[in-house]
């Protein structure tokens, strides 16, 4: 089993040489083994990383029994009853315990394409072959009350032969060890819909054992749709918006008006910037309506977020208006200091909630790479910064220390007009001495925007 699960985890598994289950209907009832078959529907997912067992009993009218089981390579698993659909589904979870040596069964309710929220009126008991055992998480149980839930509005059909199912599981890992039953989960990974016969399930009572053989088949299960390798899009394509945003072009933006004084493609750089914050936080605020830990908006995370949001239109307005006022005035305004200083704390706030940002989407592996950016991006700009303004006082320092001109010049007729003192071809004014410069000549000092 150790090495099927190494295969597994090297995109193998579908070969059959990898099956990691076989199900069978064999003799079993709550505690023990009977020699009455105990009736049960099978099924496998195509990448068999999770298998799923149910058995309708015939002598009772509440009850389910059923067995899941999950390679130790796998996050979650989960099959859904009632639907092929999220919405009103009622999901049997499971994920492994908080030591990682147990396993931890949830019953949740789903309201639609999002996390499924914990449903402890669901009533489960533990059976005998729940636990860990060679690299298989396995759960064995019965419920009391699972053939009608959400005050009927969710129901299986335990006559029909066709009853419409969901599974999915985890992206590859161990991140997920938790003994709460409402503990965080990320996107699903794998999913897909399948029917079971409830009739075939249907007989003596008891849990469905699953056989850990090659030869593994679906038993009155039939797959319907399948899909592999998913990512939650929307999530990556905001942390990739936010963090290109705030690691950068807002630095580069400021970069290029400290450097050389560029306040044309600040404004324009500062603009794109912007715009990507403005989709990015229409993302995140998408996302937030997935998951359970974030539907309240009270996290560190989109506080801050929601700050910045905010602030930032502030900042843009404070830039263009004071940009508009110095090109009338030619001078600094009362705008120039709040704007400045803003911009640098909307900067830092940035690239801190960038790294609660990964942590909240159960990624913290990823804060190394962003922290790995912030280490050379800044670094590297101050150091150019630095570079600049060291050549730029050693060129005014050589410029200070040249000799002044001697009064003597062999070539008179190579010498320019502004260094003659006088304009040859002008006309004087009446009244001015023609050897003293026109006041047109003496031009102001241009006053700088940002100080």
């Amino acid at each position: 089993m150790r090495v099927s699960n190494m295969l597994c985890r090297l995109g193998l598994a579908p070969y059959a040489a990898l099956s990691l289950f076989i199900v069978s209907s064999q003799a079993q009832d709550a505690g023990s083994t009977s020699s009455n078959a105990t009736a049960g529907s099978v099924f496998i997912t195509p990448t068999r990383d999770l298998a799923f067992a149910l058995n309708v009993p015939s002598d009772s009218t509440t009850d389910l029994f059923f067995s899941m089981m999950m390679p130790t390579d796998v996050s979650w698993g989960s099959i859904g009853l009632g639907s092929d659909e999220m919405a009103g589904a009622l999901m049997f979870l499971l994920y492994p315990s908080g030591s990682g040596n147990n396993v931890t069964f949830s019953a949740r309710i789903a309201s639609g394409h999002s996390e499924p929220v914990y449903a402890p009126e669901i009533k489960i008991e533990a059976l005998p072959g729940t636990g860990f055992d060679n690299d298989t998480y396995t759960f064995n149980g019965r419920c009391s009350n699972c053939r009608s839930w959400s005050d009927g509005a969710g129901k299986i059909d335990v006559v029909g032969k066709s009853q419409n199912m969901m599974y999915a599981t985890g992206e590859p890992g161990n991140y997920l060890k938790s003994d709460e039953f409402d503990a965080p989960l990320k996107y699903h990974y794998n999913y897909g819909v399948f029917t079971l016969d409830m009739v075939h399930a249907t007989g003596p009572g008891g849990v469905p054992t699953i056989d850990r053989s090659e030869n593994s088949t679906l038993v009155a299960t039939v797959q319907v749709s399948s899909e592999e390798a998913k990512k939650d899009s929307l999530a990556v394509a905001h942390a990739v918006i936010m963090v290109f945003a705030f690691i950068g072009l807002y630095p580069l933006g400021a970069f290029v008006l400290r450097l050389g004084g560029w306040v044309r493609w600040h404004g324009i750089n500062q603009s794109l910037a912007l715009f990507l914050t403005i989709i990015g936080s229409g993302l995140g605020f998408s996302i937030s309506k997935r998951y359970n830990r974030t539907t309240k908006f009270n996290t560190a995370h989109q506080v801050i977020g929601i700050l910045i949001f905010i602030f930032i239109f502030a900042q843009f307005g404070l830039g263009y208006f004071h940009h508009r006022t110095f090109k009338k005035t030619q001078q600094t305004t009362k705008m120039a200091p709040i704007h400045v200083w803003m911009g640098r704390l909307l900067l830092v706030l940035g690239v801190v909630n960038a790294f609660l940002g990964f942590p909240l989407a159960l990624s913290p592996q990823y804060n190394y790479v962003l922290a790995g950016l912030v280490l050379f991006i800044f670094p590297a700009m101050i150091l150019i910064f630095i570079t600049k303004k060291f050549i730029q006082k050693r060129w005014n320092k050589s410029k200070e220390a040249s000799p002044e001109p001697n009064g003597y010049n062999m070539e008179p007729w190579q010498q320019s007009e502004a260094q003659a003192g006088y304009n040859a071809g002008a006309q004087v004014p009446p009244g001015q001495n023609a050897s003293i410069p026109g006041m047109s000549s003496y031009a102001p000092t241009q006053a700088r925007e940002y100080v």
